[in-house]
């Protein structure tokens, strides 16, 4: 009996420190396409193998890259072999949804392609904030914080595609005076009012006397009144955002305190009560962020159609180690901001292309180093498998 017992604390203390392995919680649970395809992986117990290894280690690596693009731009992207994962962080200005399109290459129609997209916390750890469930489907996201994201675009297991993503930006909020658009702003954030001294904190939108003024987000009126400068004012408290909408110089107010409002509903009607008595009747747009005050309307409600350079038809080098046949700087940003220089290459120095923009290539040089460089000649190579993100050992 006691052979009993002790036999079986032994196999009860056995399964206790199996189940207490660190095996990552995504691969229990695995809730994004990437991590169910991570879970198949490891159930076949393909990450012991050399390729399978080199998988689950540059998609770990994808995540501390620190190559970056302002946005709005394109990018067309090699994964593949050695690199089966890339990743690029950005910034998206305050008052913008961002929305993000991938389009693989029809010929690689066959291969998976994985999309997550991640903000850089205060300590530096990604925290995934969105992802891709269909391949064919657009990220959106708005951005209210100013947060460094990543996208980390990734292919299966042995597979290799391009893939050609687009990174653009909407305004988050609709325009604040019914059948007007940008064309009517007369008067922009920053200007000097009282004869400087104070500066101006918002937008001044021309329209006739009468013209509805509407909610430009969900939310709820916080309060309505009157002042010496704004006249006649609403202010709306914009629905899961930080954000309080400044309605002002308005005719009349059509709302009351605690009302709750949706998209395009009248708030009230353009007129030039307050300190605008002695101008054409126009609505002053404000915002204000709880924590930091006032901030600059205009690309909240902006919605001109972006200017985004087009890719050039696909490069014959792309996924290639190639010569460059003139000296070459390499930057650490796609708009090749001379302060993220990173080196300088000389004519004839051997690189991969791992991407490609309108004016730019998206390059690995032999140590391993990632950059980019802008267009230059580029010549044929003999393959040299040192231009690669494996280590020595793994090639």
């Amino acid at each position: 009996m006691k052979r009993l017992i002790r036999l079986l604390a032994i196999v009860l203390s056995a399964i206790f420190i199996y189940a207490c392995k660190p095996v990552p919680v995504s691969h229990w649970f695995p809730v994004t396409p990437l991590e169910k395809y991570e879970k198949e992986l490891l159930q076949a117990k393909l990450e012991t193998t050399p390729a399978g290894q080199t998988w689950f280690r540059v998609s770990k690596e994808a995540l501390t890259d620190s190559l970056f693009s302002p946005t709005p731009y394109q990018e067309r992207f090699y994964l593949g072999d050695s690199v089966p994962a890339q990743s690029v962080r950005f910034l998206v200005q305050e008052g913008r949804r961002l929305l993000i399109t991938p389009e693989k290459s029809v010929a690689d129609t066959g291969s998976r392609l994985f999309v997550e997209l991640y903000k850089i916390k205060t300590n530096g750890k990604p925290q995934r904030i969105e992802y891709l469930s269909d391949e064919n489907g657009t990220i959106s996201y708005a951005e209210n914080e100013g947060d460094t994201l990543l996208l980390r675009l990734q292919t299966g297991l042995g597979q290799k595609l391009t893939v050609a993503v687009t990174f653009a930006t909407q305004p988050v909020l609709d325009f604040p005076v019914a059948d007007h658009g940008m064309s009517s702003v007369i008067s922009f954030w920053g200007v000097e009012r009282d004869g400087g001294a104070r500066s101006h904190e918002g937008i001044d939108i021309k329209a006739k006397r009468g013209t509805p003024v509407v909610a430009s987000d969900n939310g709820f009126i916080t309060s309505t009144g009157t002042n010496n400068l704004g006249g006649k004012v609403v202010f709306l408290s914009a629905a899961g955002s930080p954000y309080s909408l400044y309605y002002a110089h308005l005719d009349s107010q059509l709302v009351h305190i605690g009302q709750r409002v949706l998209r395009g509903d009248t708030l009230g009607l353009v007129g030039n009560t307050g300190n605008a008595i002695t101008t054409i009747p126009h609505l002053h747009f404000g915002i204000y962020s709880r924590g930091t005050g006032a901030v600059n309307p205009l690309p909240f409600i902006n919605d001109r159609k972006e200017k985004i350079p087009g890719l050039p038809e696909q490069s014959r080098w792309l996924g290639d180690t190639v010569a460059v046949r003139k000296k070459v700087n390499v930057f650490a940003t796609s708009s090749f901001n001379t302060t993220t220089k990173i080196t300088t290459l000389p004519a004839n120095d051997k690189v991969r292309v791992l991407g490609e923009m309108a004016k730019g290539y998206r390059i690995v040089l032999q140590d391993g180093t990632k950059g980019y460089i802008p267009t230059v000649p580029l010549a044929e190579t003999k393959k040299d498998k040192s231009v690669s993100i494996l280590s020595a050992s793994e090639q």
